[in-house]
């Protein structure tokens, strides 16, 4: 019995974190924002996020979908982007001030004019994204693949380069 009692707690203590999440998710259905909320690893694939504001939020790991998705102009100033697949996702005109986009996967995002103010990419693929108009000032582009990315009137400056392949395949340090 004793065991049995353990077991509930542990599964009990397991599942706080998703109630937590779904909270999180049904929050952002309802109100069409959740700022600094916890949707980490939360799938949200399917969600019209056009426009809704998770500011702060964290958001590493979760499942946004890739091809069709639209999250232009939603506010994702400070979250937490890192590890999140935002493969072929449209991205155009969002605010990612201070975002945390490590490790996210940005392969064919597109990133026009993107404000990237701040913004922590380091080890991200952004292999064929377009930053076409993007606002790149003190970004950390550490370990980021850039390759095939186009950066057509892009504005960069004081951006941290360390082992970042450059659009054109090179590496800069």
């Amino acid at each position: 019995m004793r065991m049995f009692a353990w077991v509930m707690v542990a599964l009990g203590l397991a599942a706080l974190p998703v109630q937590a999440q779904s909270e999180a998710v049904q929050r952002l259905k309802n109100t069409r924002e959740c700022v600094n909320c916890n949707l980490q690893g939360a799938d949200l694939r399917g969600l019209n996020l056009l426009g809704v504001n998770l500011s702060g939020a964290n958001l590493s790991g979760a499942k946004l979908g890739a091809g069709e998705m639209d999250l232009n102009r939603t506010a994702l100033s400070r979250a937490n982007l890192s590890g999140a697949n935002l493969s072929g996702a449209d991205l155009s005109n969002v605010s990612l001030y201070r975002a945390n986009l490590s490790g996210a996967n940005l392969t064919g995002a597109n990133l026009r004019g993107v404000s990237l103010v701040g913004a922590n990419l380091t080890g991200a693929n952004a292999q064929g994204a377009n930053l076409t108009g993007a606002v790149l000032v003190n970004t950390n582009l550490t370990g980021t693949n850039l390759s095939g990315a186009i950066l057509n009137q892009a504005f960069i400056t004081e951006v941290i380069y360390k082992n970042t392949r450059l659009p054109d395949g090179t590496v800069r340090n």
